[in-house]
């Protein structure tokens, strides 16, 4: 494979954003409502990077795969070099994962000096379970802008089912630990026919909880999903989760956000109010680097061999190969779906034909694909 090295800018001043937006040079005769609208310039700023592929439990859904079995992990150094390197791309958002990343020996000094590189918001995505509870107990919480914790059902019975035995009251009495202690604490759940029974009960929970914010998405036939496809819920049945969780979020105290992934058409118009941009692709706002150095923009791809980079000695080198851009770029002349059902869909998602074989519109007449990173509030600020 061919690779090309990326320059490497400066690191923009913490607070500011040198690059501002993408548009079109300004023409003295071209009127202002005739101009091309701005599109925000992501530039990666937010970076995800997994330090290790290890981790104590074996969940049915989890998008990690087989990449739980060979367990791969980030050394020190290595750490240090790829936050330099994406920082210097711009990437001001970081989020710590694994596998589990409380597991990683230098989990510790890996948040710390994240914050000291300038990454404005750190963050870790965890199963709070014994060895999570350990390292937070060794920190503050201003070492992070917030800890989400991964719960898969409103009780312990559907959650330990997913996740294992015993895990539900364990990641619940280190959320009220750390929530007692100051810490931001945050919930993310996985919604499949399994739990969607429950899972709103979270939002009672968190209440209980002292917990800040709950977050719904839905769950995807990747990584260990291929072996569990049962567990999927159909694009009709997720918008109807979602409109119950539209109708039960107001009654509590915390926050509800959800990723819509599908829509019905009538909604579209309201998530391109709320900023909705379409396919991840176009405004290159995130990155995802794993262990063995592939990086990707869009995670609905970590399956597949189209990641748009390859980390090599702290260098980011183009995959110009077969690459995610390919895909991206589609939907700028042809709509994914092959015809257009609601213009605010902005082509639709052109991963889901990777995936799925077809998208979810091509199925459902009134469903829009939505971009699964998007997400939206389920009540009003």
């Amino acid at each position: 494979m061919t690779t090309v090295d990326l320059p490497m800018p400066a690191i923009p001043a913490k607070g500011g954003d040198g690059y501002g937006h993408a548009r079109m040079p300004r023409r003295k005769d071209v009127p202002e409502t005739e101009l091309i609208d701005k599109i925000a310039y992501g530039r990666f700023r937010n970076l995800y990077l997994y330090i290790t592929e290890a981790c104590q439990l074996r969940c049915e859904h989890c998008y990690m795969g087989e990449r739980l079995e060979r367990a791969l992990k980030l050394t020190l150094p290595q750490i240090v070099t790829t936050l330099e390197t994406w920082r210097r791309m711009g990437s001001s958002k970081l989020t710590i994962l694994g596998g589990e990343p409380t597991t990683h020996p230098d989990f510790i000094d890996s948040i710390r000096l994240a914050r000291k590189m300038g990454f404005e918001d750190v963050i870790t995505t965890t199963n709070a379970q014994k060895p999570a509870a350990k390292k937070f107990a060794q920190m503050e919480p201003a070492d992070f802008a917030y800890v989400q914790v991964s719960l898969d059902g409103g009780s312990a019975g559907t959650n330990d089912a997913i996740r294992g035995p015993g895990t539900f009251d364990t990641a619940l009495e280190t959320c009220a630990q750390i929530a007692e202690r100051g810490f931001d604490v945050r919930i993310i759940c996985t919604v499949n026919k399994a739990n969607e029974g429950d899972a709103l009960d979270l939002l009672r929970i968190a209440d209980e909880v002292g917990v800040s914010l709950v977050k719904f998405h839905v769950f995807s036939t990747i990584g260990a999903g291929h072996g569990n496809a049962d567990m999927a819920m159909t694009p009709p049945e997720w918008v109807e989760f979602c409109d119950r969780l539209a109708q039960a979020a107001p009654e509590y105290k915390t926050k509800a956000w959800y990723q819509p992934t599908y829509t019905r058409r009538d909604q579209m118009e309201r998530y391109a109010a709320e900023g909705y941009q379409g396919c991840i692709g176009r405004t290159l706002d995130r990155i995802s680097v794993f262990p063995d150095g592939r990086a990707y923009v869009c995670s609905y791809l970590f399956d597949t061999d189209l990641h748009f980079a390859n980390m090599v000695d702290g260098q980011v080198r183009i995959n110009t190969g077969a690459n995610e851009f390919d895909l991206f770029t589609k939907p700028l002349s042809t709509f994914s779906c092959g015809g257009c059902k609601a213009a605010a869909c902005l082509g639709g998602c052109p991963a889901e034909e990777v995936v799925m074989g077809a998208s979810s519109c091509d199925t459902y007449e009134d469903i829009v694909p939505v971009c699964r990173l998007w997400k939206s509030s389920a009540k009003p600020e």
